[in-house]
């Protein structure tokens, strides 16, 4: 049972009942306790606790919401908030309440993603909410919400130590980005800040996949990854703000291909975590998929840099579970058997995963990683006139490019035209000798990535690039190096929204600045996906 009391045009105030479970299906929402106590997705919020902002949506499962089994608020103290929230209204009171919320619209980090993927929000028939606003849901028991049950919740409730290194592992679909949530979940309700280590580049919690990352929280996690937007810094510490992230880029999404380029940053990431975990702050780190082959190899080489103190383990009873891992730590990784060692053997926790049917609404990764892209290119779609912000103009000869081997330089252009492309730091001196665009010939694992970039166009004539981008000016100076990467231009199929390339200036001497035909085949496909 609960009850809702309109508290202004905007927000609602909801009574809910003591020891019930309820779930949330919602965009775009701010929440605050008034009074009482309540879990959402493992994390404990009350009146001491700051406001969250939360979004359910339907492309992944709802967010599971519990008042717990503290003590009964009083009729009296109810009134008192209501009050004190400003209800002025006479109002009723429900039986054994257990928490009191304030539930009221965020600002907008789904807006895009949701005109574009309508399948993110419809309607509903099949069953009624106890609250229905039109950006909030909430629905009795925990149908179509991931349950955490005492096979994972006491695992993570033995992470105790304020510096533990927690290697979350499993094969895909297992549940890894589910229970690493809702360890930090957890871990912030002990500690102000957690670590946390991206180390799947497929499918990435907090940025664009393709990146390995190192990032600190301050907050509970508690929106589907495409709505979480980092913000990338060139020197991470623990002073740094909520969502501050510290990135290498590997450019793809499997590390099949890039395997040793994929370890070279996985190590730089690891040994940064490691010297900021040594300070009392406890790292959690997203293990990839790939559980079979190479993949057994790269985890074994992986936890000997990393070192844990504990192992999440979850096996399915499957021939996609790794192997034993005190055994996998023996195993020969990619790399040579003398580089890492492993001093101290970790505490080993297999759990069950997950082995149930997906609840999203049938998602596929690639949209996944689209919705991601999405989010992260958001800012530069201006929400007033329906239309692009105006693109940087960046002079060839004040950066230089990294493409894909076996591409030759007069080529350059027509690769990194209409491509996203990493920001990354530094300054290398070893550039092919060529009047066009300056190539780097050498590697670059240790260039630190600032963010994404789109191409829209190059201006052959000029020597000028032309890119789109989130990134702010001042970080935008320390870049020196754009490094093209596979993942796709974010396409935006709503009304007289352009893609992010196209403009009405044309102009034949500039890549990509001309109005482009779109064929009709293509239409169909996003048509269809969304």
């Amino acid at each position: 049972m609960a009850i809702s009391i309109p508290v202004t045009a905007n927000s609602v105030a909801i009574q809910l009942q003591h020891s019930t479970h309820y779930n949330i299906r919602c965009y775009d929402t701010l929440l605050r306790v008034l009074a009482g106590q309540c879990h959402i997705n493992g994390h404990k919020l009350d009146k001491t606790s700051s406001s969250v902002t939360i979004n359910s949506l339907d492309s992944h499962s709802r967010l599971s919401f519990n008042t717990g089994n503290v003590a009964i608020i009083s009729a009296a103290r109810v009134k008192e908030c209501l009050v004190e929230a400003g209800v002025e209204d006479d109002f009723e009171i429900i039986g054994n309440i257990g928490a009191v919320i304030l539930i009221s619209p965020s600002d907008s980090s789904s807006s895009l993603a949701r005109s574009t993927y309508k399948r993110l929000w419809t309607p509903i028939s099949e069953e009624e909410p106890l609250v229905k606003l039109e950006h909030f849901q909430l629905f009795s028991g925990l149908n179509k919400s991931v349950c955490i049950s005492g096979e994972w919740s006491d695992p993570v409730k033995s992470l105790t130590s304020p510096d533990c290194r927690v290697a979350v592992c499993g094969p895909q679909n297992s549940g890894k980005s589910t229970l690493c949530r809702y360890a930090v979940n957890k871990l912030l309700e002990r500690h102000k800040t957690v670590l946390f280590l991206e180390g799947d580049i497929g499918q990435s919690e907090l940025t664009p996949s393709g990146l390995v990352t190192l990032s600190v929280l301050r907050e509970p996690l508690l929106n589907p990854p495409f709505c979480n937007r980092s913000k990338f810094v060139s020197d991470l510490s623990l002073s740094s703000e909520h969502l501050s992230a510290e990135s290498y880029c590997v450019g793809v999404v499997s590390p099949s291909q890039v395997m040793n380029e994929y370890l070279e940053r996985i190590k730089l990431v690891v040994d940064k975590a490691k010297s900021l975990n040594i300070g009392g702050v406890p790292l959690v780190v997203n293990f990839m998929g790939w559980t079979k082959g190479f993949g057994v190899g790269l985890h074994a080489d992986i936890l000997r840099m990393l070192e844990p103190t504990h192992v999440l383990n979850l096996q399915t009873n499957s021939p996609k579970d790794l192997p034993p891992i005190l055994e996998l730590l023996e195993i020969p990784g990619i790399l040579p058997e003398t580089e890492n060692k492993i001093q101290t053997k970790p505490k080993i926790l297999n759990i069950p995963g997950y082995t149930g049917h997906s609840t999203s609404a049938g998602f596929q990764a690639f949209e996944l990683r689209h919705l991601a892209l999405l989010n992260y290119f958001s800012p530069i779609y201006s929400k007033n006139n329906n239309s692009i912000v105006p693109p940087y103009k960046i002079r060839w000869n004040d950066v230089s490019v990294i493409i894909p081997d076996g591409i030759e330089e007069k080529l350059a252009a027509y690769t990194l035209n209409c491509s996203v492309v990493a920001l990354l730091t530094g300054h290398s001196t070893k550039i092919s000798d060529s009047e066009n665009i300056r190539i780097i010939e050498e590697d670059a694992s240790h260039m630190k990535c600032l963010g994404l970039a789109i191409i829209r166009a190059i201006d052959i004539k000029e020597k000028v690039f032309y890119i789109n981008t989130p990134v702010d000016k001042s970080s935008l100076d320390q870049v020196y190096v754009f490094k093209h990467t596979v993942l796709p231009v974010p396409h935006v199929p709503s009304g007289s929204l352009p893609m992010p390339y196209v403009s009405n200036l044309a102009a034949s001497e500039i890549l990509g600045m001309g109005s482009r035909s779109q064929r009709a085949n293509l239409k169909r496909r996003y048509r269809a996906v969304s």
